[in-house]
């Protein structure tokens, strides 16, 4: 019973990210908060003491 249960479970996935650019005083951190909730995903994403923004953001591997 318990495989049948795991086949029809959707795989997850978790990705640790870093954006370099121009990425801070866009609205990008923003904007991937909003898009990853729309997607139905979890995480987090923050500026860098570096110009970067780092994250990590966890979900359907489709999605991700």
């Amino acid at each position: 019973a318990g495989g049948a249960a795991m086949a029809g479970a959707e795989e997850l996935i978790s990705v640790d990210y870093e954006v370099s650019g121009r990425v801070q005083g866009v609205f990008f951190r923003k904007y991937t908060q909003a898009e990853a909730k729309r997607l139905g995903l979890v995480g987090w994403v923050q500026n860098t003491s570096h110009g970067t923004v780092k994250g990590q953001v966890q979900g359907r591997t489709a999605w991700v």
